[in-house]
């Protein structure tokens, strides 16, 4: 397997890697979201069209799905005099739920993951119990809700509410593996691939690019986040790991067929 060596400098795409737009109005693309720490980026390389539509599905997953790890830790922003000091846990007793607000550094920290079916078994590839994701919880830092639990008598439940859209999500797996294949390898190697249709939202389909990773650990668990870039033939398959750290899982997602001009040429990696 070859080693593809990582630009040291954010390359300058001069077209939308979604639609293949150009022009003046192109703007850059963080790989992986900024809020999650994400630093490297893509120079014009989003019209405004997909710009939004990226900005959306990120904004679901960094607000609704990890907001709890982004100030516990904390991870980037760029509103540092909006952090929250105090995040909301949900309380009931005796049926009656009420809301309260703990201080950030006594809050009971736990990583979500979504679990998805590998990518070829047939479905939505998003499991489910009785219509609702499977939700795997690990709790990471703070006290546990058990322990907050035993601070409010005649508590019967400790915990806290996640609205965030299971597709966006997965969307926002295919367009970060996306935006890395075209980092290390260039648009032009990509520039068709169906992955762009998944990630603005144009193909249902997505658990025939995106899944969860059953096999062998690939990616490194020291790192934050971690991602891989691997062929078989021409195909491109990346493994992607958010919050490796913390135990994170490894997800599946395939771009599909390098461009035949690109895969016979010398810079195809894997020979």
């Amino acid at each position: 397997m070859a080693l593809i060596p990582i630009p040291k400098n954010s390359p300058s795409i001069g077209e939308c890697i979604y639609c293949g737009a150009g022009g003046d109005g192109l703007s850059r693309e963080h790989v992986l979201p900024f809020g999650l720490n994400g630093d490297k980026t893509l120079l014009r390389a989003s019209c405004g069209t997909c710009a939004k539509i990226t900005q959306e599905i990120e904004h679901d997953t960094m607000r609704r799905l990890f907001p709890v790890l982004r100030a516990v830790f904390p991870l980037r922003t760029r509103r540092s005099k909006e952090r929250p000091r105090t995040l909301p846990l949900v309380l009931i007793a005796r049926g009656e739920e009420s809301v309260v607000q703990i201080p950030v550094s006594e809050y009971p920290a736990y990583l979500p993951s979504l679990r998805l079916a590998p990518i070829g078994e047939h479905g939505t590839g998003q499991r489910e119990r009785d219509g609702v994701p499977l939700i795997d919880f690990s709790h990471v830092a703070g006290p546990s809700f058990e322990d907050v639990a035993a601070r409010y008598p005649g508590v019967e439940f400790v915990g806290a509410r996640l609205r965030f859209s299971p597709e966006r999500f997965t969307r926002t797996l295919a367009k970060i593996a996306y935006c890395w294949a075209v980092y290390v390898l260039g648009v032009e190697a990509l520039r068709h691939s169906p992955i762009r249709d998944v990630i603005l939202g144009n193909d249902p389909h997505i658990s025939r690019w995106v899944g969860s990773w059953e096999g062998e650990r690939m990616t490194n668990p020291d790192d934050l986040h971690a991602i891989q870039v691997h062929a078989l033939d021409s195909n491109v398959h990346v493994l992607l790991r958010l919050f490796g750290q913390l135990g994170g899982p490894e997800y599946h997602i395939i771009l599909g067929p390098a461009q035949e001009s690109f895969f016979r040429s010398p810079h195809w990696p894997w020979k």
